[in-house]
């Protein structure tokens, strides 16, 4: 069996490959289910082994990021910018006042370039103000990542994860409804008293025909409806926003713990020789 652990790395798996193969559970279910040992024999392992050499997992990595990244587009216009950029904002209320001028401190003292925006001139020019923070906000990320920053690291996962997922929400839902399909049409097929049960409405015979049904069988349909369920109520923009929020209190409070010089050897250290398992910064 393929170890994906040597393949993605651990951003790369909760990211991207975790919401594509989401997506295909309910298929997988509805393609088990009804064969158990499919995924206990060896085909089953064949056919896992022979995708993956073929690229299928990184495949589906690659459309959930891109499925991700374009409906971003769509949620950071209806947000109005990204969260770390919106958390700095003067008419924002996400941070307390000293809290909000203690980054603004942090930022004018360490960043090049960096001036802190008044109330007046982010009214007069927010476009310049935002601008402004987004620097901030890209310098402190290229000195917050890998291990030392455990904290912005989950939250970043997690928001790319979401973001990822209400990407993939059209596909997730069709899936489900396919599944449902095919295991209804299959149970119809399979267990003959099924039909005849639904159809003379008798509840004595219906209960007769669920009993002869495999618990598998019922148990995959039950579980595509809870898919079904978490697709359309769980998986929307405002959850993508709450991972973003995290997102950036977690980098943002970094301010008040970033060791600077520290920071900037690491950073040089870990661009001198990054590598595949070095993970990404998906957020702003």
């Amino acid at each position: 069996m393929i170890d994906i652990s040597k393949l993605f790395d651990s951003y790369s798996r909760q990211a991207r490959l975790f919401p594509g193969l989401l997506t295909l559970f309910p298929i997988i279910l509805t393609a088990i289910a009804p064969f158990p040992r499919l995924g206990t024999s060896s085909w089953g392992a064949t056919l896992v082994t022979v995708g993956t050499s073929c690229g299928l997992l990184y495949g589906l990595s690659v459309l959930s990021r891109s499925r991700g990244k374009a409906v971003e587009k769509r949620l950071l216009v209806d947000w109005g910018g990204w969260p770390t950029t919106i958390w700095l904002r003067h008419r924002e209320e996400h941070l307390p006042p000293p809290v909000l001028a203690r980054y603004r401190a942090f930022f004018a003292k360490h960043v090049p370039l960096f001036v802190a925006p008044s109330a007046e001139q982010e009214r007069a020019d927010p476009k310049a103000a935002d601008g402004m923070y987004a620097s901030a906000v890209k310098w402190l990320q290229e000195r917050c990542r890998g291990k030392a920053f455990p904290l912005v690291e989950k939250e970043n996962a997690e928001y790319g994860f979401r973001r990822n997922l209400r990407g993939l929400k059209p596909i997730g839902v069709t899936a489900c409804l396919v599944a449902l399909l095919i295991s209804a049409l299959a149970i119809a097929w399979r267990y003959d008293p099924v039909i005849p049960a639904l159809s003379s409405l008798s509840m004595p015979s219906l209960l007769k025909a669920l009993v002869a049904i495999k618990p598998a069988a019922i148990g995959a349909i039950c579980v595509d409806l809870a898919a079904l369920v978490a697709w359309l109520a769980i998986v929307r923009d405002g959850w993508v926003r709450d991972a973003g929020d995290q997102f950036a209190r977690a980098l943002l409070a970094c301010c008040d713990t970033l060791d600077v010089p520290s920071a900037v050897k690491a950073s040089a250290a870990a661009s001198g020789k990054r590598t595949r398992k070095t993970p990404s910064v998906e957020a702003e």
